[in-house]
């Protein structure tokens, strides 16, 4: 914490940044006055390490034009000179940290940010949007001890309405008045930061360490003489596509259906796979293909209110935001399509005696593995949901998923909260969004009855492990279930990259290590996961362990599995971190 102390242009410029990379994603022009100046007020400094400095609180009083013509030219105006010259005796190693970083500065303030104003106009009249402002105008004020959300909203709107689009001097120029920035707040959000990631980071390293040493007295078997789950099976399979009917939404939905080519009277384990938000029918085709060759049925309905075509219309500005609706949409999605093929099963003789709708496994990812958790039996609690959703926590800025999750928060509190489905014997949530939608301390998610496996990624900065995984998991009281801990997976890690898909193109470090090699991990374990919960083969859970994991693992990718976590476990590795830094 010591060092980030003395890094004092470095944070606010980093704080404009934050801003911007927070609500960027989700952004009629107001006249305002243009600010002139930025004001921050610097705090205090008494530091001791790496560098001795003593300084006096003071102020640095920049010309919004200082800093456009710096973004231009790349040459520091007067202004710069003066506070460089202030301190240049005192913190010469401050000193050569800005000189390196003047042209990733220049580049930031010139950087555009592609956002169609009627996001940027949409997104702050949300509430997630409203409180986001909120806590970012604690930092930017209009004046001494004046929150700076209402201005941040002008300049925004008016900035994005520009030729040349949203940039950081842009924004600052249509700031109304001086922009007075309250550094001392900056500090105490990174510092907050900082300790939750490194905090979160000490868990999932002793988690994972936790993991190996179960491993020590759990039954060692040679797997090279085990048949390979991560190979396709021999079961041959046709696809076929069809649209279902959700009442609540105003237009069908398609669906793909990977059925297997199984003669005789056995009836065919049935597997629903739901897609995250921005995604397609085409994410999971390597899953639902290789579950289709060991003989599973696979149904991947598209969830159109959160789909890939859906996130390109708002983007272009023909669309709103996702609706909190969507929340009870999708589970719905798969009760109706569920349905309309038990009725198939009844009317059409292709179709009958052909599938267990009765037993019946579902996978989601993200967005869908909200939509897993529901299904299985976690009911919403959009009660306490709007009381988080309206506070002023960081936990909106460390865990970018409650942006999703609190747009729920204009839902009607009398709607059916409890939308699981009695035909889900089985679930399998890959990086899950649920802190926020099923309550305090998880309570939703305690009421899950089935066998339940939360998949999690440490690099995670969309849904993070801790609060939206490992919490859950710990939440959990059914006697069957597993944690799994990709590492370094990311949010996208499972997801596919076909051709013929609609999403979003991302860039390659989110995406982080190539998701092909992530692909054989989840094909095992979901189809291993299948066969001992959807087909009662109990053998198959010798690879629902930690020795089959080393055994697959591989670089770049390293994977962890366990089966119990309480509190308590968190709390000892907690209080142990917190020991080891006060001995330091």
């Amino acid at each position: 914490m010591v060092f980030q102390r003395f890094i004092t242009k470095s944070i606010s410029r980093f704080i404009f940044s934050l801003g911007l990379g927070i609500l960027s994603p989700f952004f009629t022009p107001i006249p305002a006055l243009p600010a002139e100046k930025i004001i921050i007020a610097v705090p205090d400094l008494n530091i001791k390490d790496p560098i001795e400095v003593e300084l006096p609180a003071f102020e640095i009083k920049i010309p919004v034009q200082s800093l456009e013509n710096f973004s231009k030219e790349g040459e520091y105006t007067d202004e710069f000179i003066l506070y460089s010259e202030l301190l240049k005796d005192e913190i010469k190693e401050l000193q050569q940290l800005l000189k390196k970083q003047k042209q990733e500065l220049q580049q930031l303030l010139k950087k555009h940010f592609d956002i169609a104003p009627n996001i940027v106009e949409g997104f702050m009249e949300e509430p997630a949007g409203k409180e986001v402002l909120k806590r970012l105008g604690k930092i930017i004020q209009t004046g001494e001890d004046q929150n700076g959300s209402e201005a941040l909203k002008i300049a925004f709107e008016l900035a994005v309405a520009e030729p040349d689009g949203l940039t950081i001097i842009n924004l600052l120029k249509k700031f109304p008045g001086d922009i007075f920035i309250e550094l001392q707040e900056g500090i105490n959000l990174v510092d907050e930061l900082t300790e939750r990631f490194v905090e979160e980071n000490r868990i999932l390293i002793e988690l994972q360490k936790q993991a190996e040493n179960v491993a020590f007295s759990e039954d060692k078997r040679n797997f090279n003489n085990l048949p390979d789950l991560r190979k396709p099976g021999n079961t041959k399979w046709e696809k076929q596509s069809l649209n279902f009917r959700n009442p609540n939404r105003d237009r069908s939905s398609p669906a793909d259906i990977y059925l297997p080519k199984i003669s005789g009277n056995k009836l065919i384990p049935v597997v629903v796979i739901s897609h995250g938000l921005g995604s397609d029918l085409n994410s999971f085709v390597y899953l639902a293909e290789h579950l289709a060759s060991h003989g599973f049925a696979v149904i991947v309905p598209e969830h159109i209110g959160s789909s890939a075509e859906k996130l390109e219309s708002i983007f272009a500005g023909f669309s709103r935001p996702v609706d909190g609706i969507e929340f009870i949409n999708r589970p719905l999605d798969i009760k109706y399509l569920l349905d309309e093929i038990e009725e198939k099963i009844g009317s059409d003789p292709r179709w009958q005696g052909r599938l267990n709708l009765q037993q019946v496994g579902v996978l989601g990812q993200s967005f869908g593995g909200y939509t897993a958790l529901s299904v299985a039996g976690a009911p919403l609690n959009l009660e306490q949901l709007r009381k988080d959703c309206q506070s002023e926590d960081t936990k909106f800025i460390f865990n970018l998923s409650l942006l999703l999750q609190c747009q729920t928060i204009n839902l009607p509190l009398e709607m059916n909260k409890n939308l699981g489905d009695e035909r889900i014997t089985a679930a399998i949530a890959i990086n899950p969004v649920s802190s926020g939608v099923f309550g305090s301390e998880n309570k939703g998610i305690s009421q899950i009855k089935i066998p339940m496996m939360i998949v999690s990624s440490t690099k995670d900065i969309f849904a993070p492990p801790i609060p939206e995984q490992i919490d859950p998991f710990i939440s959990l009281t059914t006697p069957e279930r597993y944690l799994v801990i990709s590492k370094p997976g990311t949010h996208f890690s499972f997801i596919a990259e076909e051709e013929t898909s609609k999403s979003i193109e991302l860039p390659k470090q989110l995406i982080g290590p190539d998701p092909n090699l992530a692909y054989p991990y989840l094909q095992a374990l979901s189809l291993a996961f299948f066969r001992v919960y959807l087909q009662n083969q109990s053998q198959s859970l010798l690879y629902l362990s930690q020795p089959y994991l080393q055994y697959l693992n591989q670089e770049p990718f390293s994977f962890s599995l366990l089966k119990s976590l309480t509190e308590e476990d968190i709390q000892r590795i907690i209080d142990n971190f917190s020991e080891q830094v006060t001995e330091k």
